[in-house]
């Protein structure tokens, strides 16, 4: 699946001139500073700055082309057919934050796609009980299946079909599931990445996101 080709690879850059230093020195200090940008975008710079507080020394950003992400999200829902739509979805990953907590590794994850849930799925039936309406248009999954936080919202972009909004709509999610220190929650992190990606697409709906969501 095209997913696979999206996971993203550690980034290298930065470090010392080495001179006495030994390894960890320059270790520590070989944070991309493109990622470091390209995560500031995703979560805003003031939520990455609170997630290096939290995660220690190894704080380490990773990140994926929002150009790159945004092209291929607006050709997938672009060439999207209800009547031959077989639920297969890429999965993108734009941040990924590394860090060391209590001397274990950590990781806060942004994930987004289209998602398999339509907001029919979402509001009628059995299944109306896994989701909850936090806001207009914003849908919070309440089963923990992943150790994060994930929302729905409906999200029309240009040149698509008829329904694409609420048939075919903006998944986003949060995995934080290793951090002790909490200088930002993950709702307001789930937040940031709800706005900036609907930004980047240029989803037609207009849906306010909460700062703090009900727990599961």
């Amino acid at each position: 699946m095209a997913a696979a080709a999206l996971l993203l690879t550690g980034c290298s850059g930065g470090g010392g001139d080495g001179e006495g230093d030994g390894e960890r020195e320059p270790r520590a200090a070989a944070v991309s500073v493109a990622a470091l940008k390209n995560c500031g975008r995703v979560f805003g710079e003031r939520n990455v700055e609170a997630l290096r507080t939290d995660l220690g020394e190894g704080f380490r950003p990773h990140d994926r082309s929002l150009t790159e992400m945004k092209e291929r999200m607006l050709a997938e829902a672009q060439v999207w057919n209800p009547d031959t739509d077989k639920l297969s979805r890429t999965t993108f990953r734009p941040c990924q934050i590394e860090g060391r907590v209590d001397g274990k590794e950590a990781w806060v994850n942004a994930t987004v796609g289209w998602s398999m849930y339509d907001v029919t799925f979402m509001t009628e039936g059995k299944h109306a009980r896994d989701f909850r309406e936090v806001a207009k248009g914003a849908y919070l999954d309440l089963r923990e299946v992943f150790g994060g936080r994930l929302l729905v919202m409906p999200c029309t972009v240009p040149g698509t079909r008829a329904g694409q909004g609420e048939e075919l709509p903006l998944q986003v999610s949060v995995t934080d599931a290793d951090r002790t220190d909490r200088s930002v929650s993950t709702d307001r992190l789930l937040k940031a990445l709800a706005e900036s990606t609907r930004e980047l697409l240029g989803c037609a709906e207009k849906v306010t996101v909460p700062e703090r969501l009900p727990p599961r």
